[in-house]
């Protein structure tokens, strides 16, 4: 099945993934961007790139009255995309929007899958992407806006500074590994961690390109097969990185004293959450099968990271 495809934020990490991936099935891509990414850009040959900014009412209305388009792919969506998706691309048989499994937490059950509770407020759950799920759902139910959810888990890969047990992606937490020097760590050694490898994540976008009715209302988990605990995750790292660096665990609270650019919110909050889920959905509906595991990713990340000159 051949699509015309309208893929926003073609020129991010998994958009232009996506729209890579989508080229080489054999659909016609248009790729928008507002050319603000300073991340490293896949290979977007055959891709028709368009500059414009999918915020801007005037530029949405034109870009739907030029363009011939089947589906669209919002890969960064925020809630006004909704309305403006609706209003100026009315001839989109499928919507795809990326969200998170971010909406998820705290999980209830492990491995959590699509039925988990997600719509309510947690002190750690991304919450704002919970009320533009919400709305996109809500108006599937309502009138049949052809909206899918695809929440990836932490993403991993080329082109993506690592996690690392900090909380956030700091490549000095990988630069003192390199370098042997100690390091202190949240007692988080049993934490269980899921990522997914963003070459995987964006191959669910194109796979649901090919099944456009079995997809529409429905939120798909994307993610590698299988969680790893952080302790596995910080012995890939220093396997890779041929480290002997003294590592010691610590409370969060103290850590935060030893680094104090570490903060609980957004940061240590979210790490020391279990991560774990179920993908078995996307590998039924979708086809999916991600080739990476957590720890292939991680040395895939690292790896980009040694090339770059980033370690």
């Amino acid at each position: 099945m051949t699509r015309k495809v309208i893929v926003f934020g073609a020129s991010g990490e998994i958009g232009g993934r996506i729209a890579r991936l989508a080229v080489d099935a054999g659909h016609r891509v248009y790729g928008v961007t507002r050319g603000q990414n300073k991340r490293e850009m896949v290979d977007l040959a055959g891709v028709e790139m368009i500059h414009g900014d999918k915020n801007d009412p005037e530029f949405m209305n034109s870009l739907g009255r030029r363009l011939q388009y089947d589906a669209v792919i919002d890969s960064v969506p925020n809630i006004g995309t909704i309305d403006l998706i609706r209003k100026y691309l009315p001839a989109a048989e499928n919507v795809f929007f990326c969200s998170s499994t971010g909406t998820f937490v705290p999980l209830q059950y492990m491995p959590a899958d699509e039925l988990h509770p997600w719509r309510e407020e947690t002190p750690v759950n991304f919450y704002s992407q919970c009320c533009r799920d919400g709305a996109a759902l809500d108006l599937y139910a309502q009138d049949g806006f052809p909206i899918t959810i695809f929440r990836p888990t932490n993403i991993i890969g080329p082109g993506r500074m690592p996690l690392e047990l900090w909380g956030g992606r700091d490549i000095n937490f990988y630069r003192r590994l390199k370098a042997n020097e100690p390091i202190s760590i949240p007692t988080c050694e049993q934490i269980l961690l899921q990522s997914g490898y963003n070459w995987d994540l964006a191959s669910a976008f194109v796979l649901g390109l090919a099944k456009p009715d079995a997809v529409r209302g429905e939120v798909f988990i994307i993610s590698c097969k299988r969680a790893v605990t952080l302790g596995a995750y910080l012995k890939t790292a220093m396997d890779f990185l041929g480290s002997s660096s003294e590592v010691t665990s610590v409370p969060p609270e103290d850590l935060m004293r030893i680094y104090p650019e570490v903060t609980w919110k957004n940061r240590l909050g979210f790490l020391m959450e279990h991560m774990c889920f179920d993908i078995s959905k996307a590998e039924r509906v979708l086809g999916y099968a991600p080739q990476k595991t957590t720890p292939q990713g991680l040395v895939a990340a690292l790896q980009w990271c040694l090339d770059s000159g980033l370690l």
